[in-house]
């Protein structure tokens, strides 16, 4: 029984970490969808994508933004669409630059773009991906969605590594708000057999809910298309709201200790306030991996508890 319940106290443990990383991710969702950083993130790679002169006078990246295939994704005129279809991408950029001038080819098209390859940046790469396909216009364009793809992973390389930070920032506010300590709440966890019995439960619910919302999001795919920025922020905040609320809801209805409210009693030692100092830091460090880590984790704990009790049933059954 000792192995069950270090088990379940790490349950506790991973569940409480589970319903505040779910808090941690959609605070930072909700951040990002009210800096608009979705459209930014696209605005900038779409500015190293497209760097370079179409005239004299006027940037690449200006005429597609102004191109009405991509008119059609932006909130007014001067507004930029946080979502562009690849294929989009292809059939515009092809259209630019075949509608520069009067040339018959694509590689007479690019050629005709001002400056020299080394000196306008669009001219040196899109002479290269013509020369790679030949000139074949429908190669071409699936090769600009090759390359668009290409750069807009890299772009969500640049967000994942923001998001880390904000997420530490988010972590450490919600840890230290709501006295999210590790030590104390294992403690609290291996002294209480009502408690391990209620987080057991509990992570059983948010899995199942986990798994009903999966096939759900499956079988109704989130458009793409239409993106509302002020609705979506308005959403995403109502979500950072109620996950805080259920992190805290859920953490109480076990009987643990959330909350500074007759925490400091005058008299600690020096080993106790250290203690404290450590379990926070794990907890922040712990609630910053986000709710996606901590489903993986929880589905494993509780596979090896659902085996172990199974193991047990079958021995007590021979015996």
């Amino acid at each position: 029984m000792f192995g069950l319940e270090t088990l379940d106290v790490l349950i506790g443990l991973v569940t409480v970490y589970l319903v505040f990383g779910l808090a941690c991710t959609a605070i930072i969702e909700a951040i990002a969808a009210w800096l608009d950083l979705r459209s930014a993130n696209l605005q900038a790679a779409m500015n190293e994508f497209l760097a370079g002169n179409l005239k004299d006078n006027e940037t690449f990246v200006k005429a597609f933004y102004d191109h009405p295939l991509v008119q059609a994704l932006s909130k007014g005129k001067d507004g930029r669409p946080s979502y562009i279809p690849p294929e989009t991408v292809g059939r515009v950029i092809e259209a630019i630059v075949t509608a520069n001038g009067t040339v018959a080819s694509l590689k007479d098209a690019v050629e005709a773009l001002p400056g020299t390859p080394e000196s306008n940046r669009i001219k040196g790469l899109l002479g290269a991906l013509v020369a790679q396909t030949g000139g074949d216009a429908a190669a071409f364009r699936k090769t600009v969605e090759t390359h668009f793809n290409a750069v807009m992973d890299r772009a969500s390389g640049w967000v994942k590594r923001r998001q880390q930070t904000v997420g530490l920032v988010v972590s450490a506010v919600l840890v230290l708000g709501a006295n999210v300590d590790a030590v104390g709440l294992a403690t609290s966890l291996a002294a209480s057999p009502e408690a391990r019995a209620t987080m057991v439960r509990t992570a059983n619910e948010l899995l199942t809910q986990a798994k009903a919302n999966a096939d759900q999001a499956k079988a109704n795919p989130a458009a793409t298309g239409d993106f509302d920025p002020v609705k979506e922020a308005e959403k995403q905040s109502k979500a950072a709201r109620d996950a805080f609320q259920a992190a805290t809801s859920i953490t109480k209805s076990a009987g643990l200790q959330i909350g500074w409210k007759g925490w400091w009693t005058g008299d600690l030692t020096f080993a106790e306030i250290l203690t404290k100092v450590a379990g926070l830091l794990v907890s922040i460090f712990a609630v910053s991996l986000g709710a996606p880590f901590w489903f993986d984790v929880l589905q494993r704990f509780m596979q090896v508890r659902a085996t172990g009790f199974r193991e047990a049933t079958d021995e007590n059954k021979k015996k």
